[in-house]
């Protein structure tokens, strides 16, 4: 069974102010909502778990954003820019391409769907504006023949 690949997240690190004495959780799964820290979206992705980082000085630090570091701490090692990660970039890319022409059809049916229904409810808005001009006549004929009946009467 094949070792379960994180979410690439993006081809570039992310430039980050740490202090010392704090721990930081990086995201190894790339699902967390709070790149490049750990939100606890590893559980529902699975077998991840994040790194903790700890940093003897405070300053500004590189983590990786790609998620295909080989470092151990999970600082930016530039392998974005190297065959393995523009590989996972370019897979990256083509998922989300995918995800968007999944959308795009969905949209494209929702809109057609639509369409028949609006076409459905004009054609009753149509018929319903014929009988309410056909009984607003039957109402005014029947008004004209109780007046025509009182006149004759008289």
């Amino acid at each position: 069974m094949a070792e379960p690949q994180p979410t690439f997240v993006q081809a570039k690190p992310y430039k980050v102010d740490l202090e010392p004495g704090k721990d930081y959780y990086w995201c190894t799964c790339g699902e967390s909502k709070n790149q490049p820290f750990c939100d606890g979206s590893h559980r529902a992705a699975g077998q991840f778990k994040p790194k903790k980082i700890t940093v003897d000085e405070a300053k500004t630090y590189f983590l990786c954003g790609c998620k295909y570091t080989h470092d151990q701490q999970g600082f930016c090692d530039g392998t974005h820019r190297k065959e393995e990660g523009i590989k996972k970039y370019n897979e990256f890319l083509l998922k989300a391409n995918n995800k968007l022409k999944e959308e795009k059809e969905t949209f494209l049916k929702a809109q057609q769907d639509l369409k028949v229904q609006l076409e459905a409810a004009q054609k009753k808005q149509t018929i319903a504006n014929i009988v309410a001009v056909l009984s607003t006549g039957l109402v005014a004929v029947g008004i004209f023949a109780k007046y025509f009946a009182l006149v004759n009467k008289q």
